[in-house]
């Protein structure tokens, strides 16, 4: 069974983005980077995926949260997941969105909604 965390809260600190989830169902001691991402179209988001033994998780990071992820990309901050007290790098965050991004960047299979808010966020000036 897979899973989505909704990313609830971004914060930049520390030299890092810090991706805030609530109540993730699997202790992230038990998770492992995948170090792979994915889109989600219809709800304008980004999913990067977590894996167990059993499952995968997908940590989607809303469009509201694009313009942190665009600056932390910028200042090439390492991208960390929080959960309570709990921690967990994002390994390869960055090589993953900037792929995302560039086969977004004018390609209509991804839906004009996507293509759009992709263009407006990462690479308007």
């Amino acid at each position: 069974m897979n899973e989505k965390w909704i990313v609830e809260r971004v914060e930049r600190e520390g030299g890092r983005l810090w991706l805030y989830v609530n109540d993730a169902p699997v202790p992230l001691a038990r998770v492992t980077p995948k170090r792979h991402m994915l889109v989600d179209s219809d709800a304008l988001a980004f999913a990067y995926i977590l894996e167990t033994d059993d499952r995968f998780l997908y940590v989607m990071i809303p469009k509201p949260w694009w313009p942190e992820l665009k600056a932390a990309l910028d200042a090439k901050e390492p991208v960390w997941l929080r959960c309570g007290e709990r921690t967990l790098e994002l390994e390869q965050f960055h090589d993953e969105l900037s792929y995302l991004l560039e086969n977004i960047r004018g390609n209509a299979n991804y839906g004009e909604a996507l293509e759009q808010a992709v263009q407006d966020v990462f690479f308007e000036q």
